[in-house]
């Protein structure tokens, strides 16, 4: 009889990243919203092409969305622990506040993966 030269099996990953695209379309959604925020200069040279509501509603707005990026990530991080992916929960939270609800959907994916 000859040695099993079955490799052994390999557990699915704990992390995963959404595509780059996701990253690119939110990340600079939200940098464009900080830029017109922020800047009085950026907002004006904007206005004058575009119609936006007053710098104040944009400032809401920017506070609103780190807001929910960090209730994204927090929870993030508990959902990594509840599904098993708890060596990865910090990576999970910061990626989560980075992009948003995308990292969400991947580690829907990484957990099915692992079921």
């Amino acid at each position: 009889m000859t040695a099993s030269t079955h490799a052994p099996a390999t557990e699915p990953p704990v992390f995963a990243s959404p595509g780059l695209g996701w990253f690119l379309f939110l990340d600079g959604g939200i940098a464009m919203l900080k830029l017109l925020a922020l800047s009085r200069p950026a907002y004006e040279k904007a206005r004058e092409t575009v119609p936006l509501p007053e710098q104040s509603e944009l400032r809401k707005l920017l506070a609103v969305a780190a807001a929910l990026h960090v209730g994204e990530a927090a929870f993030a991080y508990r959902r990594a622990k509840r599904l098993g992916l708890g060596d990865a929960a910090g990576q999970w939270a910061v990626q989560t506040f980075v992009v948003g609800f995308p990292s969400l959907l991947a580690m829907r994916r990484v957990a099915r993966a692992r079921s």
